[in-house]
């Protein structure tokens, strides 16, 4: 499922939304939008999904989700 590598998103990345999919621009900005993204690491996990760390280290993935155009927040990958 991982199509692209795991790339961090710099605070400047996240500010001017650099992102290499469609799919990853609406998820960013629903993460935007909805958490104080600042808090957490963010990395492009693939051209669909971002993957989230907060201070815990625990790990969250947001999926954008085509058919139903929403954002859906996943606590693991089933591969």
């Amino acid at each position: 499922m991982n199509n692209l590598e795991l790339k961090p998103l710099t605070e400047e990345e996240i500010n001017k939304n650099r992102v290499e999919t469609i799919n990853q621009y609406r998820i960013l900005q629903y993460l935007k939008n909805n958490l104080n993204i600042f808090a957490f690491k963010v990395y492009l996990y693939s051209r669909d999904i971002i993957m989230v760390v907060d201070i815990k280290n625990m790990v969250g993935y947001f999926y954008y989700d085509s058919i139903k155009k929403e954002v859906v927040f996943l606590e693991e990958i089933k591969k």
